[in-house]
């Protein structure tokens, strides 16, 4: 390392005529996105505080497993020297064949990482193992729990925070990565709350189970079935453990206490699919089932974000979680704009600068708006003719052609010098 450098995995980085370490920012969100975006800036020689409404033990837990794919998991290659990079993997489950079934366990699409030139798409893992990794890349004091945003002004070429108990920060830069409710994006708004999200007409149940005693064919690591209107799914976490999901065509705000709770709402509903899903719901007996409505937003337009304020991942583009990637997204999105500020060579630049960094990632974000949501309308058909040619048309498809719909996923490269 040089006096006038900061290390980035195995290159150094010149700093220029700005001094980055006289540059702070403050962060709104202790999610994927805000923890990956904290040490993306301290990788970069920038102050970063980072403020979550949860307490500690709250933020570092979660409901269900994640996919960290490909593309994402490049970007934790290039921080801290690889060392998250290496916890995923060494406590994560490889996201190596699967694909999608019909409910009697036929399958109608199978993936597999050669289609992309790689021995795996990368890692799943379960939320709360997530958050712990992405939390002890930090250090001590970068992040402040149990702290609500309420609002912010731009003060001349600074922003200053308050918070619900009354205390304050100022930044250079704020970023919400606060969630599908951001607080930054309602102010920014001028509102107290954002409206309401558009709910997608469907309900997801999440939960772990171990899957030594179930017969899981070991050639997936991932597996979705489809059904008429619901759908269920499971993958590798890592150490035996694995994740499941269950989608279902809903009334939003619904629950299972007519039925006697969630599990055999499960039961009731998949009662007609092929193995592995009834000893799946079977071992879920003393488990911890976790419901909720999916929702999603609109792609914004090209600007998310106003002066010194800007917004990444849920905050800016929430996205049904069809494809696995909208923890991706965030993670892009905030290399992205970490990248983007080490090219600062006066302080009058930042605005632009994140203008530049919103209109960049507008397009992609969208696409996978929309291709989620296509997934989600296909693997929701209600009617059984809408099934029947719907599972036709995924036996018939050539996998070549099938992977043409998830290929350009992985086709992003972040690189510290372009």
């Amino acid at each position: 390392m040089t006096k006038d450098g900061k290390l980035f995995g195995s290159f150094t980085l010149n700093i220029r005529e700005i001094n980055l370490s006289k540059i702070k920012v403050v962060v709104i969100g202790g999610g994927i996105g805000g923890l990956t975006l904290a040490r993306a800036y301290l990788d970069a020689g920038i102050e970063v505080e980072l403020y979550e409404k949860r307490q500690l033990n709250e933020m570092l837990s979660g409901a269900g497993g994640i996919f960290i794919q490909r593309n994402a998991m490049r970007v934790y290659k290039l921080l801290w020297s690889g060392k998250i990079y290496e916890r995923f993997y060494k406590q994560g489950g490889k996201i190596c064949q699967g694909g999608f079934f019909n409910k009697k366990g036929k399958p109608l699409y199978i993936n597999s990482p050669q289609f992309v030139g790689e021995k795996d798409l990368g890692i799943c893992l379960s939320r709360p193992e997530l958050q712990q990794i992405l939390y002890e890349a930090l250090p001590e004091g970068v992040v402040r729990t149990g702290m609500t945003f309420d609002k912010f002004e731009e003060v001349g070429d600074r922003v200053q925070v308050y918070f619900q108990d009354g205390s304050t920060t100022t930044g250079d830069i704020l970023v919400g990565a606060d969630g599908l409710y951001s607080k930054v994006r309602a102010s920014l708004n001028g509102q107290e709350r954002l409206e309401e999200a558009e709910y997608s007409g469907m309900c997801c149940w999440r939960g772990f189970f171990q899957g030594s005693s179930i017969p899981l064919d070991k050639k997936y690591s991932w597996v979705e079935s489809w059904g008429q209107g619901n759908r269920f799914g499971y993958f590798d976490i890592g150490g035996g453990q694995f994740s499941f999901y269950a989608f279902n065509n809903s009334a939003k705000g619904g629950n299972d206490d007519s039925v006697g709770g969630s599990l055999n709402a499960l039961k009731l509903i998949f009662s007609d699919y092929a193995e592995p899903v009834p000893s799946i719901l079977k071992v879920l007996e003393n488990e911890s089932i976790y419901r909720d409505d999916i929702f999603d937003r609109q792609p914004m337009a090209s600007s998310w974000g106003s002066g010194r304020v800007t917004l990444i991942g849920d905050a800016a583009h929430p996205v049904q979680p069809n494809l696995g990637q909208g923890g991706c997204m965030a993670i892009e999105d905030a290399f992205e704009l970490v990248k983007l500020l080490t090219n600062l060579t006066n302080g009058n630049q930042v605005v632009s600068l994140l203008r530049q960094f919103e209109q960049s990632r507008s397009k992609r974000v969208t696409r996978v708006f929309t291709t989620s949501r296509q997934v989600g309308q296909l693997g929701q058909t209600t009617s059984a003719m809408g099934c029947i040619l719907r599972d036709w048309i995924y036996k018939l498809t050539p996998t070549w052609l099938a992977d043409l719909q998830f290929k350009w996923l992985f086709d992003y490269q972040p690189d510290w010098e372009e």
